[in-house]
C-alpha cells in the first residue's frame, strides 16, 4: 500500500504557533507543512520538558501517556482518537504528535515518524508534577471565566495564588495562558479605559465579542457601578462549572416547558438560559415557547421561572444570583 498523501488537517498558522512562538525555532513561513512535520523530532528532542508540558492541555498530556503504550499493541491511531470524549484530543494534531489526513471524504491517522520516541522522557514523576500543577491552573481558570464571564485580571491572579497556595507572577500567567494549546484562544485580553478617571484596567473573558449578543465591556462597567467585590468559589466549585448552567431548578422549569411543547429541546433551552447569565431578559422568550391554557398554568410557570431566576447567577453581579446579591450587599 502507498503512502497516504492527503492534505495535513492542521492549519500552517497552527504549526508555525507551535514551532515559532512556543518552541522559538524561527522557522519561515515559506516552509511546507510536510517539512515542518519532519523537523519536529529534533525540535522535541531539544525542548525543555516543561515548555512541552506546558504547551499541552492537561487531558492532551494524558491521552499522549496513553497513546505512548497503546501504539506497543496497535497502529489503529483513528480508534485510538475517536474514543476519546473530550475535543482536547485534538491538540495532539496541533502539537504535531498525531498527523491526519484528508482526502476527499476519507481521513487517515498516523504518528509522526519519530515524536513519540523523544517525548517518552515528560512522564518522569517530577514531570507528572508539574503537568498537574499546570492542570490545576487550567481548569481554575476556565471555572474562574465560566463563574464571571469577564473579570479584572489581577483579582483572577490572586484568586489562582490562592487557590494553588503559590505566587504566581503576572509574566507567568500571561506565559501560560499564551503557550497552552487550548487557554490561547480560550482567555482572551479586554482592557477598559475607565472616562472619568483615564485609568485603563485589565480584563479576562472568555466571551467572543462577535458571538455573545451583549457588549462585553458593558457587563464589567455594570460590576463596576454596583461597586461590589465578586463572589467567592472554593476549587471544588470551579472543578466542576460548566459553561452552560442546568441545576435542579432549571431542570423542574424545563420539565414543565417541555410538557406544554414537545418541539422544545434541551440544547436551545440552556442556550436561552445562558442570556440571562448575560443580563439579557429571557421571560419574553420563555413564555413564548408554549401556550398556557388557563391562569393556574401561567401561575405554575411563573412560580417556576421566579424561582429559577432568583437563584441564578448573572455575572453583571459579579457571579451572584439575585438572592446572593441582596443578602450580601444589603
Amino acid at each position: 500500500m502507498g503512502e497516504y498523501n492527503g492534505k495535513i488537517n492542521v492549519s500552517k498558522d497552527s504549526m508555525l504557533f507551535v514551532v515559532n512562538s512556543v518552541f522559538n525555532q524561527g522557522i519561515k513561513e515559506s516552509t511546507t507543512k510536510e517539512n515542518i512535520l519532519k523537523l519536529m523530532p529534533a525540535i522535541y528532542e531539544n525542548a525543555d520538558d516543561e515548555e512541552i508540558i506546558k504547551m499541552l492541555p492537561y487531558r492532551t498530556y494524558k491521552d499522549l501517556e496513553r497513546l505512548i503504550d497503546y501504539i506497543k499493541t496497535s497502529d489503529d491511531i483513528k480508534s485510538f482518537f475517536y474514543k476519546r470524549e473530550h475535543p482536547d484530543i485534538r491538540f495532539l494534531e496541533e502539537a504535531m504528535i498525531i498527523v491526519m489526513r484528508a482526502k476527499y471524504q476519507d481521513y487517515n491517522y498516523s504518528i509522526n515518524p519519530g515524536v513519540i520516541e523523544k517525548l517518552t522522557r515528560v512522564f518522569s514523576e517530577e514531570n507528572k508534577k508539574i503537568a498537574e500543577r499546570y492542570g490545576d491552573i487550567e481548569n481554575l481558570t476556565v471555572g474562574m471565566l465560566y463563574e464571571y464571564g469577564i473579570v479584572d485580571f489581577d483579582f483572577l491572579r490572586k484568586q489562582l495564588c490562592k487557590y494553588m497556595n503559590e505566587i504566581i507572577t503576572e509574566k507567568e500567567l500571561r506565559d501560560i495562558y499564551f503557550t497552552r494549546l487550548n487557554l490561547n484562544t480560550f482567555v482572551n485580553d479586554y482592557d477598559i479605559m475607565w472616562t472619568n478617571t483615564n485609568e485603563i484596567q485589565p480584563f479576562v473573558t472568555y466571551l467572543d465579542e462577535e458571538e455573545v449578543p451583549i457588549d462585553i465591556g458593558q457587563i464589567a462597567e455594570e460590576q463596576k457601578a454596583r461597586k461590589m467585590k465578586y463572589k467567592q468559589f472554593s476549587k471544588q466549585e470551579l472543578s466542576k462549572r460548566e459553561e452552560y448552567l442546568y441545576d435542579e431548578r432549571a431542570k423542574k422549569l424545563y420539565k414543565f416547558l417541555k410538557s406544554k411543547n414537545d418541539n422544545i429541546y434541551e440544547w436551545t433551552f440552556k442556550r436561552l438560559l445562558k442570556n440571562n447569565e448575560l443580563g439579557i431578559d429571557i421571560l419574553g422568550d420563555l413564555s413564548n415557547m408554549c401556550m398556557f391554557e388557563d391562569d393556574i398554568e401561567l401561575k405554575k410557570f411563573m412560580d417556576l421561572f421566579t424561582d429559577w431566576y432568583n437563584n441564578s447567577p448573572k455575572y453583571m453581579l459579579g457571579g451572584y444570583s439575585p438572592i446572593e446579591f441582596r443578602e450580601t450587599f444589603k
